[in-house]
């Protein structure tokens, strides 16, 4: 059962292989250390590499599957003799609750994010600022691959979401070189 062993894996610091379900007949996979969760979502500290990197925020409705087996078990302890699994941590306070209060989290600490809907119907990949937070959207400022942002907030509706990231280095590092659009005379 999927919560038992969300639980198991956060309470024992197990490392994870995670499938979800991202459309119907498409899958997508994560790899990492549950460092929160609640009814609805968990957080998740990615890793590659032998590398901790930033947070994944995913559904638990999606998770199909979350792996222990031989060769996670050999990562894990490569992480533990590396000192790896001493980096593994919450370094905010997010809100698991809705999206809304996931948003407004992330937001207070004047982080920037990368929603993703991982459905190959909606193939939807944004980065940016949180603008704002309703009851079913959240408005990104999505920035184009010059660091450009766009002149309006994109909205992405809740239900679409299959991922949201946040400080990992490549939205972290781009962010510090974001411009406005140069407005033509």
């Amino acid at each position: 059962m999927i919560p038992d062993k969300i639980k198991d894996h956060f309470e024992n610091k197990k490392y994870a292989k995670i499938t979800r379900g991202a459309g119907k007949y498409t899958f997508a996979t994560a790899w990492g250390y549950v460092v929160d969760y609640s009814t609805d979502f968990i957080l998740l500290q990615e890793t590659d590499d032998f590398r901790i990197l930033g947070y994944l925020i995913l559904p638990i409705d999606q998770i199909k599957k979350i792996r222990f087996n031989k060769y996670d078990q050999c990562y894990n302890k490569i992480m533990i003799w590396e000192g790896e699994i001493e980096n593994v941590s919450v370094r905010y306070k997010i809100d698991l609750t809705t999206w809304a209060s996931i948003f407004n989290s992330i937001a207070s600490y004047k982080l920037n994010v990368i929603v993703q809907c991982e459905n190959p119907a909606i193939d939807s990949f944004t980065i940016g600022p949180i603008v704002e937070t309703t009851k079913e959207l959240v408005y990104i400022q999505n920035f184009d691959p010059a660091g450009v942002l766009d002149e309006e907030p994109t909205s992405i509706n809740f239900s679409s979401i299959t991922k949201v990231q946040f400080d990992d280095r490549y939205v972290n590092i781009f962010s510090k070189y974001l411009r406005n659009r140069k407005r033509k005379k």
